[in-house]
C-alpha cells in the first residue's frame, strides 16, 4: 500500500496540483494569498477542493483496503490483493454525499492525531505548524485552551474510533455508524484509552529496544577496522529499517484487531464481516518475495550513500533575529554584535518602514510587547523609534534604524538575511526606496533578502537578479511555482519531497524556526541549505558533530531518530 501510494498515487496528485497551478497562473497557495485565490482564480480554488476530495477518498480506500486485508488474516485467510482491493471499492458504495462530508472532519481532524497507529501519506501535511503551538504554549490562556482542545480530540478520537471498521465491515454508513461506534464505545472510554495508550507505549519502546541494541552492537564495530565498521553499519541500518517497519506493521495489525475482534462481538444490528475463503497463491508469495528483495537492495544503496556522505550537505547557521539563546534582546545592535563573534553563516532580521519612510529594525507589528508602546512602526517616525529602548530576556537595548543595524554588521563582517515586513499601511513605492537605498551595500555585503510577501519577492528578483530572494512560507501545502531563489519553510511541513523538488529547481531552501537538537537532526537529514534557529550554538555543534567527527555509530543513532520521524510506523514520508 505505502509503495503504490508513494510511487503511483502521490506523484500523480502532486502533478495534477502542479498542472492546476501553471494553468490557472497560480504562483503558490497560501493563507496570505487566500482572498486572492478566491477573488481572482475561482476556477483554480474550485478544482483544488475537487482535487482534495479525490485525495479523501483514496484515503478511505486505502483504510478500507488496510481494514479488509487484516480483517482476512484475523480468520486465517490468505487473500488475494485483487480480491482486498475490489472488497474495498465495494466499501466505497455506502458513501453517501453526506456521510462523505460527515468524513472530511474526521480524518482531517481525528486521524493525524492517532497516526501512531493509523496513518496515510497522504494526509502527512495535516498537522499545526509548531510555530503556532509555541505562540499558543507562551500564552497561559491559549495553552489552557490548546490542552482542552487536546483532550476534547482524544476523548472525540475514542468515541469515533470504529466508524472506519464498521463503514468498511459492517457496511454501515457513515452517520449511522458514528452513531453505533459513540453506543459501543460508552462506559467503555478508559478501557479503549489505556488499550491504544498501552499499544503506543509498546510500540515506542520496542523501537527503541531495536535501535539500542543495534547501536551498541555499532559502538563495539566501530573499535575495528574501517572495513569491518562500515559493512556493520550498512547492515545495522538495513536491519533497523526492517525493525521498524515491522513493528510499525504489528502496530497496525494489533489496533485494527482490535477494532474487528468488538465488532464481531457486538449485538446484531451491527452487520457483521464475512469472508471468502480463498486458496493460497503462490504467485502472491514470490511477488511478495521480490518486493522484499528490491527493498533490500535500494535499502543497502542508499545507506552506502547515506553513510559515505553523499546524501547530506552541511547547511548554513543562521541566527534567528540576531540572537543565540536569548543572549540580548532581538534585532538590535549589542545582541548582533554578541552573536556575530559566533561566526554564523547570517543573521536573519526583520525590517518595517517608517512613519517618514525610512526602516526600522523590528519584528513586531505592535512594539508593545518589547518596547511597552502600544504603536506600530507606520505610526511613528525612524527618529522617534530609535528613542525607544526595547527589553527582553534580561537585557535592554535601543531600536536601531536599518542604517545602523547594517552598518554594525559591516563592522563585524557579518552577513544578514534581511526580511522585509509588509501591511496596508505601507508607502506604494516602499520597494524602490528600499532597493535605491540599500541594493548596492546589500550586493557588496553578499547579504540576502526574504518575505512573506511575494509581491517584494517578485520586485528583487525582477530588479536585481543578482540578490539572493528567498519566499517564507509558512506551510507546505503545495509546491510554489515561483521565480524565488529559495524558500525559507517552516519546519514543521516541510519534508524530503520539497526539498527534492526545490534542488531540481536551483533554489535553495533555508528552515525556520528551528530550536531542538532532534528537530536540526530532522533538517539536515532533509539536505536543507540553511537553518535558521533561535540557539545557534547548539546547532553549529549539531553540524560539527554530524559532518566533522561523524562515527558509524551515532550515524545509526541518527538514523533511527529520522526513520520513526520519517515513517510514524510503517507511512513514507511525501
Amino acid at each position: 500500500m505505502n509503495l503504490i501510494l508513494t510511487f503511483i498515487i502521490v506523484p500523480i496528485m502532486r502533478w495534477l496540483t502542479k498542472f492546476i497551478m501553471v494553468q490557472n497562473d497560480v504562483p503558490y497557495v497560501s493563507y496570505t494569498n487566500f482572498g486572492w485565490l478566491l477573488t481572482k482564480r475561482p476556477l483554480a480554488v474550485i478544482e483544488l477542493v475537487a482535487l482534495a476530495l479525490v485525495i479523501l477518498l483514496i484515503v478511505f480506500w486505502q483504510f478500507a483496503f488496510l481494514i479488509q486485508g487484516v480483517e482476512g488474516i484475523h480468520h486465517d485467510q490468505e487473500r488475494r490483493l485483487t480480491r482486498i482491493t475490489l472488497s474495498a471499492l465495494q466499501a466505497m458504495r455506502h458513501l453517501r454525499v453526506s456521510s462523505f462530508l460527515f468524513f472530511i472532519p474526521y480524518f482531517v481532524l481525528i486521524l493525524p492525531f492517532s497516526d501512531m497507529y493509523f496513518t496515510s501519506p497522504l494526509l502527512s501535511k495535516v498537522q499545526i505548524p509548531a510555530f503556532i503551538i509555541s505562540f499558543l504554549e507562551g500564552n497561559a490562556l491559549y495553552a489552557t485552551l490548546l490542552v482542552i482542545a487536546a483532550v476534547v480530540v482524544t476523548y472525540l478520537g475514542i468515541r469515533l474510533v470504529q466508524i472506519l471498521p464498521l463503514t468498511v465491515l459492517g457496511q454501515l454508513h457513515g452517520v449511522t455508524a458514528a452513531r453505533n461506534s459513540w453506543r459501543m464505545t460508552r462506559h467503555h472510554t478508559w478501557a479503549y484509552f489505556w488499550r491504544l495508550a498501552w499499544l503506543g507505549i509498546l510500540s515506542i519502546v520496542n523501537t527503541a529496544v531495536g535501535s539500542i541494541l543495534l547501536y551498541g552492537l555499532q559502538v563495539q564495530l566501530d573499535k575495528q577496522s574501517k572495513t569491518v565498521a562500515f559493512v556493520g553499519a550498512v547492515t545495522n541500518m538495513a536491519l533497523l529499517s526492517i525493525w521498524i517497519k515491522v513493528v510499525g506493521a504489528a502496530t497496525l495489525a494489533i489496533f485494527i484487531l482490535l477494532l474487528v475482534r468488538i465488532i464481531e462481538q457486538s449485538p446484531s444490528e451491527v452487520v457483521a464481516p464475512t469472508v471468502t475463503s480463498l486458496s493460497h497463491p503462490r504467485g502472491s508469495r514470490r511477488l511478495a518475495a521480490v518486493v522484499v528483495v528490491i527493498f533490500l537492495l535500494s535499502q543497502g544503496a542508499y545507506n552506502v550513500m547515506y553513510l559515505r556522505g553523499a546524501v547530506l550537505t552541511e547547511p548554513l547557521a543562521i541566527s534567528h533575529r540576531g540572537v543565540d539563546n536569548g543572549n540580548g534582546v532581538q534585532n538590535t545592535i549589542p545582541a548582533l554584535n554578541k552573536t556575530s563573534k559566533e561566526k554564523p553563516a547570517f543573521v536573519e532580521m526583520d525590517l518595517h518602514e517608517t512613519k517618514d519612510h525610512q526602516f526600522v529594525v523590528m519584528h513586531d507589528e505592535n512594539l508593545k510587547n518589547l518596547t511597552g508602546v502600544i504603536k506600530q512602526p507606520y505610526q511613528l517616525t525612524l527618529k522617534q523609534m530609535t528613542k525607544l529602548k526595547a527589553r527582553e530576556n534580561g537585557h535592554v537595548a535601543h531600536v536601531a534604524s536599518f542604517d545602523q543595524y547594517l552598518a554594525a554588521a559591516e563592522r563585524d563582517h557579518q552577513r544578514l538575511l534581511v526580511e522585509i515586513k509588509v501591511n496596508k499601511h505601507d508607502s506604494a513605492n516602499m520597494m524602490q526606496l528600499f532597493m535605491k537605498r540599500y541594493k548596492a551595500r546589500l550586493l557588496r555585503d553578499h547579504d540576502w533578502m526574504h518575505s512573506l510577501s511575494y509581491p517584494v519577492i517578485s520586485y528583487v528578483v525582477k530588479h536585481d537578479p543578482k540578490e539572493t530572494a528567498s519566499f517564507i512560507l509558512p506551510y507546505n501545502l503545495t509546491f510554489p511555482q515561483t521565480k524565488a531563489d529559495a524558500y525559507t519553510m517552516e519546519e514543521t511541513t516541510l519534508n524530503a519531497t520539497f526539498v527534492d523538488q526545490a534542488h531540481a529547481n536551483k533554489q535553495k531552501v533555508l528552515a525556520w524556526t528551528v530550536d531542538s537538537q532532534d528537530d536540526m537532526t530532522h533538517m539536515m537529514f532533509l539536505n536543507v541549505d540553511g537553518i535558521i534557529t533561535d540557539n545557534l550554538h547548539e546547532l553549529q555543534s549539531t553540524i560539527k558533530t554530524t559532518f566533522n567527527h561523524p562515527s558509524y555509530a551515532r550515524e545509526l543513532l541518527i538514523y533511527a531518530d529520522e526513520l520513526t520521524v520519517f515513517t510514524g510506523n510503517g507511512g513514507v514520508e511525501n
